[in-house]
């Protein structure tokens, strides 16, 4: 496989819809009141890059291979963490190949630049999280925590 390009989701609408599926079944299939077209629209509105919401999409040759976003928050108990960085998401088949290490750290730096000091996230895998910098910011419940990322100014 070759080093996926990673652009802005705007820069390439064509595959919102793809995206808005892969964060829907990835992550709230089954909540009431979510569905792709939800997604969708949230996804459009990640059209400034000098602004949150971002969207980032990783492609090789064309092909959507994942994405990762930053929203102002994404626990509505927590409205004083923000931004989170949210919805990471590989094809299932390119996991472990560093796809999801890359969108990460490009949106580290898109955070930065936009003038984020630090940034949060929940994970039910703080390891992956940990190598890349970031630190536990609380213990949620078993096997999920919340963690932050100090960010150089940008």
């Amino acid at each position: 496989m070759s080093t996926p390009a990673i652009c802005h989701l705007f820069e390439l609408p064509i595959h919102r819809a793809r995206i808005a599926d892969w964060i829907y079944e990835a992550f709230w299939a089954g909540r009431p009141g979510y569905s792709p077209a939800h997604f969708e629209a949230l996804l459009a509105d990640a059209r400034d890059p000098d602004r949150i919401p971002l969207s980032l999409l990783a492609t090789t040759e064309g092909r959507p291979v994942g994405t990762v976003n930053l929203i102002v928050c994404d626990d509505d108990s927590r409205p004083q963490l923000t931004p989170w960085l949210a919805a990471l998401y590989v094809a299932p088949e390119l996991r472990g190949q560093g796809i999801g290490t890359a969108l990460v750290q490009r949106l580290f730096g898109e955070a930065a630049r936009i003038g984020c000091r630090e940034l949060y996230l929940g994970t039910e895998i703080p390891a992956f999280y940990k190598a890349l910098g970031a630190e536990i910011h609380e213990g949620v419940r078993p096997g999920f925590w919340i963690m932050r990322r100090a960010l150089e100014a940008g």
